[in-house]
């Protein structure tokens, strides 16, 4: 059996060039499959959740193969560059427009028991680059340790640009109302996330919708959260542009 660290850069390599999901259904991604198998007899930190100091922070995704979504399954086991509707990626509340997904960051706050998601999309037929932010609270039962139990609390969209105004956004990407472009769950939706393998700077999720996801630690701020006290605290230009 390889060990952990041939496992991983492996891994790395591969998701470095591959970024299309797991319907492609190519060597490299049926590869990247057996990989998060292998690694899962691997982890660090066989009990994940039982270290908050080690999953806190931002993370951001190398690879997606996206689970299957509430509000439509156009984007199951797609990655980096497909395109379905906005309505998709928000659990069906927000509007049906054109949305090209370019990544997501995971952002983690042990102490207020954040669980949030910022994504990067293209949205409209104009493209328009937009921040997509999934507000979430985390919870953590003994009795799975590797195991976050997510209740989503809101969404919203707002434009990359911090100059461009809600109303001129809302116009450019095709919506008549800027108010279409939040929505607070009620009920809360919720699902759970299981921690596949973890080390000090690389964490695999699998969602319980059937998404796998490859994250690396970074020095990132928590923009889920900062943005919202300064717009310019937002993901660099480069996070808008296809790999």
């Amino acid at each position: 059996m390889s060990d952990r660290n041939t496992l991983l850069r492996e891994l790395l390599d591969i998701i470095a060039t591959h970024k299309e999901g797991f319907k492609s259904g190519t060597p490299e991604s049926k590869r990247i499959d057996a990989l998060i198998d292998e690694l899962a007899m691997h982890s660090k930190y066989p009990r994940a959740l039982e270290h908050p100091e080690v999953f806190s922070g931002h993370w951001v995704a190398g690879y997606h193969s996206i689970g299957r979504l509430v509000g439509g399954a156009a984007a199951k086991d797609e990655g980096v560059g497909v395109t379905t509707s906005l309505k998709v990626f928000s659990m069906g509340r927000l509007p049906d427009i054109p949305a090209t997904f370019l990544g997501n960051g995971l952002e983690i706050e042990p102490q207020t028991g954040a669980y949030n998601f910022t994504s990067q999309f293209l949205l409209g037929e104009k493209r328009v680059p937009t921040l997509h932010f999934a507000f979430a609270k985390y919870r953590h039962e003994v009795e799975h340790p590797n195991r976050f139990f997510v209740d989503f609390e809101g969404l919203k969209v707002v434009p990359a640009d911090p100059e461009m105004s809600m109303e001129t956004f809302a116009e450019e990407i095709g919506v008549d109302d800027p108010a279409q472009l939040a929505a607070e769950l009620q009920p809360r939706i919720k699902l759970h996330s299981d921690v596949a393998y973890m080390d000090d700077e690389i964490r695999i999720q699998l969602g319980q919708l059937g998404g796998h996801y490859i994250m690396t630690r970074t020095d990132l701020p928590l923009y889920s959260i900062e943005y919202w006290r300064d717009k310019t605290i937002a993901p660099p230009a480069s996070a808008f542009r296809l790999p």
